[in-house]
């Protein structure tokens, strides 16, 4: 068994055209993806060499898995002219604001550089921003150009702004090609003063991309619908005219000298192909739409919002072994209990691995199978695991064979039963308490019952509020949650040190209007209200204590 590793950090840094093409299987030079007989093109967008995942008997011609075990792998387009990353505008502003339109170096003299940052062995994690810097001043430590004012339009365009000696104002664009060549010219003493860790991390030049990663097939599947056609994924579609126009630009770089205004539209529009294939969402930038007016899910969004990577897939995702359902008070519980739906109930599983020492046991659930139709019938098994990890549904057909073959090596998903842990959630999650662990009570009906002194940690109250249930499937599991998550030992809250499961609201209210004032009952009064059935008639509040009469229980306010 391999030994634990430990992280030493992550960093995080961008890729350079030499990585990009290192880590690359395949240049991409055709835009087509099948041929006429449903066969990936070579050098095409669905490639062999990038993962295949059909499930037939095709391999990947890199690692030469199948489908079902090939990770995919990246290849890349070479572009005729470089294009700026939109994700990385604010950046390029910055350095052409702060560095030399002529020598590329900071636009700040040594003593400058020291009243900023002080002494080089005190420094930090300070760095020089762009207010540190003068506007409209000369390169003074180094070459002594004159610098113009550079503006920037959303979404991709740079242009410097001088007057010339006529007085005329003149607005110069800058292409990426211009840029590339001033960042590249920045040194690498400069670049850590901004904040910037080069050589290897990142340098400012590689914010212009020369060379585009073509993600893995299996990373942008493509379906076949229902006519037999095929429908491809929204990155391959924008890979698609990402490559049309690149070919059209190389074509007419080739053809001679075009005229300028034909090279300009077609890097335009490359550079706009290539900013909604990385956002779609961009200010300033119509979306790339589908033939129904659709707009492309292009990388960003695949990555940000709801349902994106981060909060869709990740930090909260459907799951197995849960359940969910509206919950309700139930004051006679104690507060590490929950009550269950006996539906749920059946539907969730906990795994017992067969031994000698509980084989009956366990026969009996199985015999049982999954039909449990009262809340005293014992607990049946809805699934049973042959040691060679076959899966065999329990039904009235299958349930006696597998008894009868029953044996240590066998799992058996047995129904949940009374006093079984899990653990309970209420969204959003906002601190540890938002998830405890409780042990289940069996009930009809069909909500959670919950105990109302446990709603605070959880901030759910009964107006239609709904909660979520996780079923532990191991010991281990089983024990974190009953040792770290507990109910009863996250009454105290880790914010200000105090009880936060206790009486609230309406607690607090029930007990003032039973108690603010001086009141009387019999005790068969009291043993009405302690069994929540009360008389038809009590006593009026308010009655003196010489008018009590014998055998009656005075009850005092708090």
């Amino acid at each position: 068994m391999p030994s634990p590793k430990r992280v030493g950090k992550i960093e995080f840094g961008l890729l350079s055209p030499k990585e990009i093409r290192k880590m690359s299987v395949r240049k991409i030079i055709w835009a087509d993806t099948y041929d006429d007989d449903g066969f990936p093109y070579p050098q095409g967008l669905m490639d062999l060499h990038l993962g295949v995942i059909d499930p037939g008997g095709l391999r990947c011609k890199t690692c030469g898995n199948k489908a079902s075990d090939c990770p995919g792998h990246f290849g890349h387009i070479e572009l005729a002219k470089p294009v700026t990353h939109v994700g990385y505008t604010r950046l390029i502003r910055k350095l052409l604001r702060v560095s030399c339109r002529e020598c590329s170096r900071l636009l700040l003299s040594p003593d400058e550089i020291y009243k900023i940052l002080g002494p080089e062995e005190e420094r930090n994690a300070d760095v020089i921003t762009e207010k540190d810097i003068k506007k409209e001043r000369i390169c003074p430590p180094h070459c002594g150009a004159q610098q113009n004012k550079v503006n920037f339009e959303k979404p991709t365009t740079f242009s410097e702004i001088w007057t010339d000696e006529n007085g005329r104002k003149v607005d110069h664009k800058l292409t990426p090609a211009d840029i590339r060549g001033r960042l590249e010219k920045i040194p690498d003493e400069d670049l850590r003063l901004l904040g910037i860790n080069p050589p290897d991390v990142a340098r400012p030049e590689w914010t212009l991309i020369t060379v585009l990663p073509v993600p893995p097939v299996t990373m942008r599947p493509s379906i076949i619908l229902e006519n037999g056609q095929r429908s491809e994924d929204d990155l391959t579609h924008k890979l698609v005219d990402i490559i049309r126009i690149n070919q059209r630009f190389k074509e007419n770089q080739d053809a001679g000298a075009p005229p300028q205004l034909i090279i300009e539209d077609l890097w335009e529009l490359l550079q706009y192909h290539v900013t909604t294939y990385m956002d779609n969402e961009v200010a300033g930038c119509p979306p790339a739409r589908h033939r129904s007016g659709r707009p492309l899910k292009t990388i960003s969004q695949r990555l940000k919002g709801k349902d994106g990577r981060f909060r869709g897939s990740l930090s909260g995702k459907r799951v197995n072994f849960s359940g969910r359902t509206v919950i309700s008070p139930d004051p006679n519980m104690s507060i590490g209990e929950v009550g269950i739906p006996l539906a749920i109930a059946n539907e969730m599983s906990v795994p017992i691995r067969v031994t000698p020492f509980n084989v009956e046991e366990v026969r009996a659930m199985v015999l049982k199978g999954p039909n449990r139709n009262s809340l005293t019938e014992p607990c049946g098994a809805n699934y049973a695991i042959r040691p060679d990890n076959r899966r065999v549904r329990l039904n009235e057909l299958t349930c006696e064979t597998v008894a009868e073959q029953l044996e240590p090596g066998w799992t058996v998903d047995r129904q949940l039963r009374n006093n079984d842990i899990v653990l309970f959630n209420r969204q959003p999650s906002l601190h540890r308490m938002s998830i405890m662990a409780h042990r289940i009570i069996l009930m009809n009906g069909r909500t959670f019952r919950l105990n109302p002194a446990v709603c605070p940690p959880y901030n759910a109250d009964f107006d239609g509020d709904e909660m979520n249930l996780h079923v532990p499937q191991t010991e281990e599991a089983r024990a974190e949650a009953h040792m770290l998550c507990s109910v009863y030992n996250n009454i105290l809250s880790p914010r200000f040190g105090g009880p936060i499961i206790g009486g609230i609201h309406d607690h607090i209210s029930g007990i003032f209007l039973l108690t603010h004032t001086l009141r009387w009952f019999t005790k068969e009064e009291v043993i009405s209200l302690i069994k929540f059935n009360p008389p038809e008639h009590l006593p009026e509040p308010g009655r003196s204590r010489t008018e009590s009469n014998t055998g009656r229980i005075n009850r005092y306010s708090p």
